[in-house]
């Protein structure tokens, strides 16, 4: 039986460095961030964070955000840091807490397929919490956000494929390593330090995927930024944790994963994940779109009615139906999860892009509820990432089918920063004007320039 090999505590043990597959992730983002990024990595940099702010906002008065809020106001803390949108300030910690819960909160943010989870809301928080209270550059805090991406994307690399272990979801097992890196980077810290800061964040990842559906999800998002500024902040005061917590025995991957598959992980050097950014045009789980996307396109196509529909399949990835295969949505969080749901509002005409399409009351409706019925979602061992074969059965005999991918990065910048611009000013629009979300747009597409991030926090402030 493997036995661990337990560090000496205090000043016995001393700051043992990093070995093995954490240094060379260490190494190789810390390398990446002493040299100049490329163009298109700031530019992916700038659209996650216009992203994120959009989504952050549209989302500033969920239930969640209220409840998080309360419990920070309770709890205290030195007021370092802002709470997006409200006019408030608390602990970095919890700031990162609730920002990072808040853009995740209407299941609208974005994904990577190194990971197969949601890398921005997370890096995004951690990032700006600590970039105001250190009073960081802009180029500090783009920086930050893309050192968290890439080393959330790495340990990813790592349990592809198959994956992590049943019932565990990424964006609570894995953004934690890359929010530490981002604290991480944002301090300055050494690379043994970093290592510790990874340790302290291996301990702590934890996330379920049952919790789909609930305001437990988002709060993934919100725990990986609180527990990365947190993992940071000890690994500076030389805090022990295991350096090597990543592949020793008994570790993250040794608990958590299927495997090891280091391949990857060495193939990948040098590499930047955030160029393979997917981000959200439905307001849903990612995984649903693909079939949301097939079913528009045949009804587009083939000029279907929904008096046409007799039956529709879908064929999705196995691992899918753990995450949003909710059979009978109760409320508008629910439906977002929901496979039968959405492919009904999709084939009805409900704009999936809205996030107010998924409400309660639509989720009772009749003729949702009929149309739901006649979905069958069947997961398959054959399909890999986020492809979707979907077929719709007419009335009359035809069978019509289409198949996507919307894992797919769209490596288009020009396009992705339009529909990104557009999708931001219909989010934070409606809640601090247009008038300022046009501003802040424009803060956050030069926010390189930017002597601090206060700018931006203050563009996107509730007005009144």
């Amino acid at each position: 039986m493997d036995t661990i090999e337990k560090p000496k505590s205090g000043a016995e043990a001393g700051y043992k460095p990093a070995q093995g597959i954490t240094k060379f992730i260490i190494d190789d983002v810390r390398a990446m961030m002493a040299a100049p990024l490329p163009d298109d990595v700031v530019e992916a940099a700038r659209q996650s964070v216009l992203d994120w702010f959009g989504i952050a906002i549209g989302g500033a008065d969920e239930p969640l955000v209220e409840k998080l809020r309360a419990e920070a106001r309770e709890q205290g803390g030195n007021p370092l840091a802002t709470v997006v949108f409200h006019n408030e300030k608390t602990s970095t910690a919890y700031a990162a807490l609730i920002n990072g819960a808040m853009a995740d909160a209407l299941d609208f943010s974005d994904a990577n397929l190194a990971m197969r989870g949601h890398t921005t809301p997370a890096n995004v928080a951690t990032a700006l919490a600590m970039a105001e209270a250190q009073n960081a550059s802009g180029m500090d805090f783009l920086r930050s956000v893309i050192a968290g991406i890439e080393t959330g994307c790495r340990v990813g690399t790592l349990v592809n494929q198959p994956y992590l272990r049943r019932g565990f979801h990424p964006t609570g097992n894995l953004v934690p390593f890359g929010a530490a890196a981002a604290a991480s980077q944002m301090l300055g810290l050494s690379a043994d330090q970093w290592a510790h800061a990874l340790g302290i964040a291996a301990t702590q990842a934890a996330g379920l995927l049952a919790s789909g559906g609930t305001m437990s999800k988002p709060f993934h998002s919100g725990k990986a930024a609180t527990n990365g500024v947190i993992a940071a902040h000890l690994a500076k005061r030389d805090w022990i944790a295991r350096p090597d917590a990543l592949e020793v025995s008994e570790g993250f991957l040794a608990t958590h994963a299927t495997g090891m598959h280091d391949a990857n992980l060495f193939a990948a050097k040098g590499r930047f994940f955030i160029l393979d950014t997917v981000y959200k045009q439905h307001a849903a789980c990612q995984l649903t779109h693909s079939s949301i996307e097939n079913l528009l396109k045949l009804k587009r196509e083939h000029g279907i009615g929904v008096g046409d529909i007799k039956r529709v399949e879908l064929n999705v990835p196995n691992p899918h139906l753990a995450v949003c295969n909710i059979q009978q949505p109760r409320t508008g969080l629910e439906m977002k999860f929901s496979l039968k749901a959405t492919a009904a509002m999709a084939l009805l005409g409900d704009d999936t892009h809205a996030i107010a399409a998924y409400n309660e009351k639509r989720a009772a409706d009749a003729d949702l509820k009929g149309l739901s019925a006649k979905v069958e979602v069947n997961g398959r061992d054959e399909l890999k990432a986020g492809l979707s074969i979907s077929t719709i059965e007419l009335n009359d005999g035809r069978r019509v089918t289409a198949q996507c991918d919307t894992y797919d990065p769209l490596r288009n910048f020009p396009l992705q920063r339009g529909l990104i611009s557009k999708k931001f000013l219909k989010l934070a629009g409606g809640k601090i004007g247009e008038k300022a979300a046009l501003s802040l747009q424009e803060a956050i597409l030069g926010v390189e320039k930017l002597a601090s991030v206060s700018p931006l926090l203050n563009l996107a402030m509730k007005k009144g």
